[in-house]
């Protein structure tokens, strides 16, 4: 049992849900938000899909974990909000001081990095924009950005996250990096494998339970930070399709998709938020 606890926290990551503030967040899908504070919320929604588990003895260890963090980094650094079981779907709620409670408590289990501030503060922490951007308006792809237009707004806000999970953020979104981002509204995109925006001349995308797929284009790798802190520039890049064509695919690839993506919250993939 003990094993599996700590499988399914893997899997779970962690939830939260405001409370005291007046701002509340509901999803069906694992849903990462980050107030203009700090706090951060996190609603995970994940399949048991056994009959064997003990959700009882799952909630306890959570809160024996919730319990040892708060011993060590201060009272109600981290709380549990809620956590349900119903007809094998774990909905866990949780809330979280600041974005370094956040990364205290999942980068132990699950190498999830966050960060959220305005742009010239996350420069001074060492975060370096070197990714592929789309400009967005009125929750719309409007053509390709270069990290210069992001350096040139001195009021812009990011949200930055190592973790393939669906975003929310307190504003409206102007520039966001493209390497496994979809964007779903004004304020929210999905992170997963095989999302794109960075389509170039491709004309379909296969969409498939949470994860788009180019067909017969190469995906635009988004920069990261190399050993000695320099940026690495991308090459061979395509101009940005404003528009998206998304199809889908058989149900039998829908169920395989689906299946590999259980638990895939792992990612090297820094995503970048900018929003105001």
């Amino acid at each position: 049992m003990k094993r599996f606890l700590c499988t399914v926290l893997c899997v779970l990551v962690c939830a939260g849900i405001l409370s005291g503030c007046g701002t509340t967040l509901e999803a069906d899908t694992s849903t990462v938000y980050v107030d203009d504070k700090g706090t951060v919320l996190f609603i995970d929604v994940q399949d048991l899909d056994q009959d064997y588990y003990d959700a009882a003895e799952l909630e306890e260890y959570v809160d024996d974990l919730v319990e040892a963090h708060n011993a060590e980094y201060g009272k109600n650094s981290v709380k549990v909000e809620s956590f349900s079981v119903e007809d094998q779907i774990v909905t866990l709620k949780m809330q979280y001081k600041t974005t370094d409670d956040f990364n205290n408590f999942n980068g132990i289990y699950n190498g999830i990095e966050l960060y959220q501030g305005k742009v010239v503060d996350a420069i001074a922490a060492g975060y370096i924009f070197d990714a592929d951007f789309v400009k967005v308006e009125d929750g719309e792809v409007t053509g390709a950005a270069a990290k210069q237009d992001i350096y040139a707004e001195s009021d812009l806000r990011v949200v930055i996250i190592r973790a393939n999970v669906d975003v929310k953020v307190d504003g409206e979104i102007c520039y966001v990096s493209t390497e496994n981002v979809n964007l779903t509204g004004s304020d929210s995109v999905s992170i997963r494998e095989g999302y794109d925006l960075a389509g170039g001349s491709a004309e379909t995308v296969i969409e498939i339970s949470g994860s788009i797929e180019p067909e017969g284009t190469e995906s635009v790798s988004a920069g990261t930070l190399s050993e000695d802190g320099t940026e690495s520039a991308a090459e061979g890049t395509e101009s940005v399709s404003a528009s998206t064509v998304y199809d889908t695919e058989t149900a039998e690839d829908a169920a395989s998709s689906s299946a590999a993506e259980d638990g895939a919250f792992e990612t090297d993939v820094y995503t970048y938020i900018i929003y105001k």
